[in-house]
């Protein structure tokens, strides 16, 4: 049976409308610029709808829906600057948001590094990141897919847990100089945790932050989940040590999240950079040989999976750049600010702007069957930094790991703790598989989508045994 809980609004779904025009954002901006006297005035533009679908043990818990909007309003007069931020857009409100951005800033400090607004538009690259498919994925279809896990569910006799989100909204950053980087986007995830009644197995499968909502097949993903579930209980105890290991995607997109700070310049010229490269004193420079040749981590625009971003940080328009190319760093990230004090282009896109991971046409089975002793591994979670430098970290594993012996699943073995680095970790791969949607954080709701394949690690450190299911 499917239960139906609480809705959550933000404000009157009568009044806030799920989309915005182009024509009514510029409206709205331009109302701003024109009432401005000052040096220059950036507007910041924010709305639309964030919802989802919860549900709990094989019952769906609540539905929610928020409609938001705001306007940010920020004033510049010489090396000052001031924002406020309004949710209302008749002429008054905006007034008032302006003359508080223009207090803020006579009372704000010098800040003599800060770039100046970008002058005139920008060409950006022409994406369709706001599908039908993704911008009327509503509480019906949501029902309907929490339906067929359910049934899943109740054929495999497990207990489900699950959360789908969806975000549509529209972005607009515009200023007085002719900047105008209007953008929208939609884009939804299924995710899904598994469990035995007993509570003695557990298993998760998921995709996130895709704009074609074609790609969630709910019946396979429960699938999945649950045939993890079963097969998880009873599990073995193994030693702790060194394993091969074959990272999901998720758990492989968890560890990647662990080290794109890195690719930024601020963070590259900093101890990271030394430990890096070698050195006690110095900066990663790029040409160095850091990672494995199956290690190449690109920003790509215009792929047709990830949502994008053609509009980068500050309204830059944003294009495709190469982080990694087979191991080798090839491109930093310089921030505008960074740019100017290093005397630099600023770069074109930032390192969590369409992220991809480049994979291979290996499925996972291929992957198993060509490792001879391993542990293959579904989930990571409770991911917690040890030692910055070196971007050592420690977490578990969770939601089923399993034991490969000679190309074959053996069997469940017990969950550990885990200490590695990233730079380590993915020095060591030897097998990339195909890469999948999926988010590199903890949550499933917001922006950091990216395609990321299973790989497999050699030498992964399992320090202790974990309690975890």
């Amino acid at each position: 049976m499917l239960g139906f809980g609480i809705w959550s609004l933000g404000f009157d779904t009568g009044t806030i409308p799920q989309m915005y025009s182009r024509e009514e954002v510029k409206a709205i901006t331009d109302k701003v610029i024109d009432m401005a006297k000052a040096d220059a005035v950036e507007v910041e533009f924010n709305g639309g709808e964030r919802s989802a679908t919860r549900f709990a043990n094989s019952n769906i818990t609540a539905n929610m829906v928020q409609f938001d909007r705001s306007v940010a309003i920020t004033v510049y007069q010489g090396n000052k600057s001031g924002t406020a931020t309004v949710r209302d857009f008749d002429e008054a409100t905006l007034k008032q948001g302006l003359a508080d951005a223009v207090k803020r800033a006579a009372e704000a400090r010098e800040a003599g590094e800060a770039p100046p607004p970008l002058i005139g538009p920008q060409e950006y690259e022409p994406v369709d990141a706001a599908l039908p498919s993704g911008v009327n994925y509503g509480p019906a279809e949501r029902a309907r897919a929490v339906r067929q896990s359910l049934d899943i569910c109740a054929k495999k006799g497990v207990l489900g847990s699950g959360y789908i989100p969806k975000v549509y909204q529209t972005t607009c950053t515009a200023n007085s100089k002719g900047l105008f980087a209007y953008y929208q986007y939609a884009e939804a995830s299924f995710i899904l945790t598994a469990r035995t009644k007993d509570g003695g197995g557990s298993g998760w499968a998921g995709i996130t932050g895709v704009k074609d909502t074609a790609l969630i097949d709910p019946v396979q993903l429960t699938e999945t989940a649950a045939d993890k579930a079963i097969k998880s209980q009873k599990a073995r105890a193994l030693e702790p040590g060194r394993y091969t290991v074959i990272l999901e995607p998720r758990p492989a997109a968890r560890f990647l999240s662990l080290m794109t700070g890195l690719f930024t310049a601020r963070t590259a010229e900093g101890p990271v950079g030394n430990y890096l490269s070698g050195k006690e004193r110095g900066t990663t420079k790029l040409g160095e040989k850091l990672f494995s040749e199956q290690f190449t981590l690109k920003s790509d625009i215009g792929n047709p999976i990830l949502r994008q971003t053609p509009v980068g940080t500050d309204g830059l328009a944003a294009r495709d750049v190469t982080w990694v190319e087979k191991g080798v760093l090839r491109n930093l990230h310089y921030d505008r600010q960074w740019a100017t004090r290093q005397k630099k282009d600023p770069t074109p896109a930032t390192i969590g702007n369409s992220l991809v991971l480049e994979g291979s046409n290996m499925t996972m089975a291929e992957m198993i069957k060509t490792t001879r002793r391993g542990l293959l591994v579904t989930f990571f979670w409770y991911i917690r930094p040890v030692d910055q430098p070196t971007l050592l970290n420690t977490g578990m594993t969770r939601d089923g790991l399993f034991l490969i012996e000679n190309g074959e699943i053996a069997g469940p073995v017990q969950n550990f703790r885990w200490n590695m680095s990233p730079i380590v970790g993915f020095n060591n791969i030897t097998a990339v598989g195909t890469p999948v949607p999926i988010h590199t954080g903890e949550s499933y709701d917001g922006p950091g989508t990216a395609l990321v394949p299973p790989v497999r690690i050699e030498d992964f450190y399992m320090t202790s045994v974990s309690p975890a299911v």
